[in-house]
């Protein structure tokens, strides 16, 4: 039999250290479900969304692009909302045409744009 302050001893460790495990876990999940929840821009988009910021605004006809918000839906699942001011006589179908396969390039899925025609 082993003396008691040796078991005691025994399930302090074993409580340790699966409390250790279960942290190891739970903080990572925690903060990632934090982050869809404050609907954060998604860290891998972090890098990538500046550049297609660009490529949309270099558009013929797209004077700029306004309120961009890119969000996690589920686990990569990325959704985005922008505005953009177009020229009066821009062909608006072939930027939205153009603006989403942008930004389904970089894994968005899910694009909504507002599109402004500015006044001339």
């Amino acid at each position: 039999m082993l003396p008691t302050s040796m078991v005691e001893a025994g399930g302090f460790y074993i409580s340790s250290l699966a409390t250790t495990v279960l942290l190891a876990h739970v903080v990572p999940l925690l903060r990632e479900s934090i982050g869809i929840l404050m609907q954060r821009t998604p860290p891998t988009l972090d890098h990538a969304l500046p550049e297609c910021y660009q490529r949309v605004q270099q558009l013929q006809g797209v004077y700029n692009l306004q309120e961009p918000h890119f969000w996690t839906l589920c686990t990569d699942v990325y959704i985005g909302t922008l505005k953009l001011l177009v020229a009066p006589d821009a062909d608006s179908r072939w930027i939205l045409s153009q603006t989403h396969n942008i930004f389904t390039q970089v894994g968005v899925r899910q694009l909504y744009v507002q599109i402004d025609v500015a006044a001339m």
